[in-house]
């Protein structure tokens, strides 16, 4: 009995890495650094789409964008490059800001910007992202929405933010 239940089981297929599910919240900790995000992939595979809560010291909440193409050219002291992103949500009209680039990645964590921005995010079927790439040639990529608000709340939850209110910062305590 027990050389048939090894056949059987040196037959069975190996199973394949899947795909992550877009939107699926996923936390790490690394380096005194506690992080929670949730993600998409574009329909066309050319870049990725990030909600992301750092919490260290203090909380940050950032939007993210990684294309498999440079985006902006490497500086040589590693700064990050300011250079606008537009999003348009259900085809709707672009909301432009000004986001920081490097390489192949672009975010913002303005606060105030990240508030409207997950808030649309937390609603929208479709989000476009449209910029330059480093040759300051048009790239767009189109995303599917998060199945509800879920995702983004959870990943503005683990920063102490709410869906669709700029956080209050708490006053900085008096030098003794």
């Amino acid at each position: 009995m027990i050389p048939i239940l090894l056949l059987l089981q040196a037959a069975a297929p190996t199973p394949t890495p899947t795909t992550p599910t877009p939107w699926t919240v996923r936390t790490s900790s690394a380096g005194g650094v506690a992080s929670t995000s949730t993600s998409t992939i574009a329909r066309d595979g050319s870049s990725r789409l990030v909600v992301k809560c750092d919490r260290a010291t203090e909380a940050l909440v950032s939007v993210q964008f990684f294309a498999k193409q440079p985006l902006q050219m490497a500086g040589d002291d590693g700064s990050f490059a300011s250079k606008a992103v537009a999003l348009r949500f259900d085809n709707g009209a672009a909301n432009g800001y000004d986001w920081q680039f490097r390489a192949f990645a672009a975010f913002t964590s303005n606060d105030t910007v990240v508030t409207s921005l997950t808030l649309q995010l937390a609603k929208a079927k479709q989000i476009k992202v449209e910029t330059t790439n480093a040759s300051n040639f048009r790239f767009e990529a189109v995303f599917d929405g998060p199945p509800g608000d879920a995702p983004i709340r959870q990943v503005l939850q683990a920063c102490g933010y709410v869906l669709g209110q700029v956080p209050v910062m708490p006053a900085p305590v008096p030098a003794k």
